[in-house]
């Protein structure tokens, strides 16, 4: 890649939470020197993060852990009790900060909203209560099968705060992907919205849900968010009190060996769990099956913080799976404010005057991340509802503008789509100070349409990458180093993460190899939701006493480089490359937009380099074309590496954060068959593939 393309200003680095923790601690050097010790001494930090986040125990650990089972099952801050909540929103409130807000919110129609700390615990706590009329104790299910608002940020808190497990579902999903995760979840209560909205189009989530509970009759109750608006509630209404602070204090619903009681049934009318509605659908109720307004359920009596474990369970978050059933991520009360903070805190460099907004959905790991960093770091997060381009470009720069965000952050693929697409000399958001990204790996043209144009050259771009089982990331940007295109200043801190070969070697400066991480971090899934053998198999198997994480990624002096998925690696005649090297070659050529580069089976170089490009607006891709962009990625990587094909498709196969699934463009010229589709947000785009590869 190229050289530096950011260097921190003095000003940015001295405000910085990373310059503010390295001088409390006595650690000279800065970020680099701080990332090497905690990499190597991951007690000492995390001892000493765990304070500056203000994560809040009921009862201290009696260490930092515990890795004698190792890696696989290694106890962060075992003995410890706690329940995230009082870290995220009880603490700003006692500690004063209770009109400050917590959650912005906005929808495609222009409804919006504010949310201030005390409103959102005390609006967590009545949700809470609902829920427990309901008969959800702590370890029940949840799911969630909401747009990105207050309900869904709300639902999060409120299932935290009894010790109920949520379980987010992807509010594009249909009936069948909602049914699988459900019955494999064991979900007791799923709140569904009636309907959502993107590009003026209505969503009917309810009726969607409805169906999947022909199937998933493991669950007894459905709750429905039938208003477009979310009620507002005043910090006037008192919540209880959270649980205080100190070991061994009882509390009203719940001990310090975290087990809830059920709330006794309501009688006949009385509450949530004796009222139906109608389904709104034209049918009739599961047997077996309880309807529950939203509004209802929130005007429940509020309840107080129950103290857990910190090893229990608050959020099980499904990762899709390329066959088979998809794997249930497990995240703990201790374990995930503690690797969320820590990034949010040193790498986004969050404070409490921030407005942070990622473009996400809150079936995404990314939704969970923000809230509760967001939180952890007293800092307002903005959710929206809808379409960002719609009812055109222009409504990302106003969002921004309107809610005086300082922390955007977004996935490579909105890049690339607003770069043909831009306003005239867009205007940059006036308080923005800090750009995100994760989802995918960047092409140089997209990091430096979103650092210099987006981002006007004042913002550095804090890439990080990890996924639903990491909890987390295993490498990110540093907001007080020099950035260069595209790159990361390495593992996260407290992350002994290295760069193997298949040999389990280091491989040289620049060449390709595997991340693998030596030790356990807190933010590691605590297993696959019922699938210990398969947990072990997936991380563990290739690389023993390792987490193989299967991301293809290189060293360029202490700069880092994601290169795609090691499944997506094609393998040319001996030599093995990253399809995002091949893809940033397609796509600079001027009649391309978009690229996806697939290794296809050939009988003498092993794998044949395919490209599968989307043209720009107003472009076609003829032969004439297709030989010029070979002519591109021979230049660029050497005449062993030109494509044996080049076909243009209307559009590429994604997900809605935006990654591309090359899996399944090189499943559909290889015949197998393409596993799990459930996150896909475009399938008709695959017969649109097929159609191009037997015209071609």
């Amino acid at each position: 890649m190229s050289a530096y393309a950011w260097y921190p200003t003095r000003e940015f680095t001295e405000r910085s939470n990373i310059t503010a923790f390295c001088r409390r601690h006595g650690v000279d050097g800065g970020y680099r020197t701080l990332q090497a010790r905690s990499a190597a001494d991951p007690e000492w930090f995390w001892e000493r993060a765990v304070q500056d986040i203000g994560i809040v125990w009921h009862q201290p650990p009696l260490r930092v852990c515990d890795d004698s089972g190792g890696i696989a099952f290694t106890r962060w801050f075992p003995g410890a009790y706690t329940n995230l909540v009082d870290s995220c929103l009880e603490r700003r409130v006692r500690q004063g900060s209770g009109q400050a807000p917590a959650l912005r919110w906005e929808r495609e129609d222009g409804t919006r909203g504010v949310l201030t700390y005390g409103e959102a615990a005390a609006y967590s706590a009545r949700v809470a209560g609902g829920l427990r009329e309901l008969g959800v104790v702590s370890g029940d299910r949840v799911a969630g099968y909401l747009p990105p608002g207050p309900e869904a940020f709300v639902l999060l808190f409120a299932c935290a705060r009894i010790g109920a497990v949520l379980v987010p579902l992807f509010s594009g999903f249909g009936a069948e992907a909602i049914a699988v995760r459900l019955v494999d979840a064991g979900v007791r209560v799923l709140v569904t919205a009636a309907c959502a909205v993107r590009r003026g189009r209505r969503q009917d989530m309810e009726a969607v849900a409805r169906t999947s509970l022909e199937s998933a009759t493991c669950v007894r109750h459905l709750v429905v968010v039938r208003e477009p608006s979310a009620p507002r509630h005043s910090s006037d209404s008192p919540c209880p009190p959270a649980f205080p602070a100190g070991p061994g204090v009882p509390s009203g619903n719940g001990g310090p060996d975290g087990r809830a009681r059920a709330a006794e049934p309501p009688s006949a009318g009385g509450g949530p769990k004796g009222r139906t509605v109608p389904s709104g659908t034209g049918g009739h109720e599961r047997v077996g099956l309880a309807a529950t307004d939203w509004h209802r359920l929130a005007a429940s009596e509020p309840v107080p913080v129950v103290s857990v474990p910190v090893t229990a369970p608050f959020l099980l978050l499904h990762t899709s799976g390329t066959t088979g059933r998809p794997k249930g991520a497990v995240h703990t009360h201790g374990g995930f404010p503690a690797q969320v903070g820590s990034e949010t805190r040193y790498n986004l460099d969050l404070r409490p005057d921030d407005v942070v907004f990622w473009v996400t959905d809150p079936g995404w790991i990314m939704f969970p991340l923000i809230a509760v960093g967001g939180t952890l770091a007293g800092a307002c997060v903005l959710a929206y509802e809808g379409a960002i381009d719609h009812p055109d470009v222009t409504r990302l720069w106003r969002l921004l503008d309107d809610h005086e965000v300082t922390v955007f952050g977004s996935s490579p693929s909105l890049s690339r789509m607003l770069m043909g697409c831009e306003p005239r000399d867009p205007v940059v958001p006036s308080r923005l100070r800090v750009l995100g990204s994760t989802g995918e790996p960047w092409t140089e043209d997209a990091w430096r349409w979103y650092f210099a144009e987006f981002g006007g050259k004042r913002c550095p771009v804090i890439n990080i990458c990890g996924g639903t089982e990491v909890g987390g990331s295993l490498l990110a940007s540093a907001p007080t180093l020099p950035q260069s295109p595209c790159g990361f200043a390495g593992p996260c801190l407290g992350i002994a993460a290295v760069v193997e070969d298949d040999s389990g070697a280091q491989p040289p400066e620049g060449q390709l190899g595997e991340l693998v991480v030596k030790r356990s971090w807190p933010g590691m899934t605590r297993g696959l939701w019922r699938a210990r053998e398969r947990f072990a198999q997936t991380y563990f198997v290739r690389r023993p006493g390792r987490w193989s994480h299967g991301d293809l990624v290189s060293r360029t002096g202490d700069e880092w480089f994601v290169h795609g998925r090691l499944d997506d690696v094609i393998k040319l005649a001996g030599k093995r490359l990253g399809p995002t090297e091949v893809e940033d070659a397609v796509v600079g050529d001027p009649a391309v937009a978009e690229a996806a580069a697939v290794g296809i089976p050939h009988p003498v170089k092993g794998e044949a380099l395919w490209c599968f490009a989307v043209p720009a607006d107003g472009r076609s891709l003829g032969e004439t074309e297709a030989e010029r962009i070979r002519g591109r990625v021979a230049g660029s990587l050497g005449a062993a590496f030109r494509p044996a094909r080049v076909v243009a498709v209307p559009e590429l196969p994604r997900t809605r954060n935006g990654k591309v699934m090359r899996r399944l463009v090189r499943d559909l010229v290889t015949g197998e068959a393409p596993g799990d589709l459930s996150t896909l947000v475009n399938p008709a785009c695959l017969d649109a593939i097929r159609a191009a590869l037997h015209e071609q």
